[in-house]
């Protein structure tokens, strides 16, 4: 029947998700269900990201998902997906921390976050917020704005 998902491919995003979470070592942290759902979400998107899985993060974006980058051009979801390649691991993965998560309602949360790229001299350093909505029932990211941390965008060790 057109616009049924299988539960096979259900299962296998659940497990994927799983995996990405136990990889990053997500464990439970003070606050409420919904903050860690979204803190959680967020880190599997970004390992998602990390290891090439192109599905996962399609899946994850609202068709109408606008991004900012830190040189401050828009993109959509096709921009995003094109530079999604599977992982040669050439450089460490990023280091997330210090997430706040401000719930806007039931289905709708922004999570702010700080990442370390190591692999990335120029942005190294980065402040990214991410907009996260309910659609049918399902967390879709919808907008994302990374921003240099100018206090070490040329920090070059």
């Amino acid at each position: 029947m057109p616009g049924r998902i299988s539960t096979s491919f259900i299962c296998t995003i659940v497990l994927q998700a799983l995996s990405a979470q136990a990889a990053l070592g997500v464990g439970r942290q003070s606050g409420s269900s919904i903050q860690q759902e979204i803190i959680d979400l967020q880190k599997a998107f970004v390992a998602a990201q990390e290891r090439g899985d192109a599905d996962y993060v399609k899946n994850a974006l609202a068709d109408d998902f606008v991004q900012i980058e830190t040189n401050g051009d828009s993109s959509g979801p096709k921009d995003l997906l094109k530079g999604i390649q599977p992982s040669q691991r050439s450089s460490p993965s990023p280091i997330l921390y210090d997430f706040k998560v401000v719930e806007l309602d039931q289905g709708c949360a922004v999570v702010t976050y700080n990442a370390v790229f190591a692999g990335n001299q120029l942005e190294r350093y980065q402040h990214l917020s991410d907009t996260w909505v309910k659609q049918d029932g399902k967390w879709k990211l919808k907008f994302q704005q990374s921003t240099l941390n100018l206090w070490s965008a040329h920090d070059l060790d």
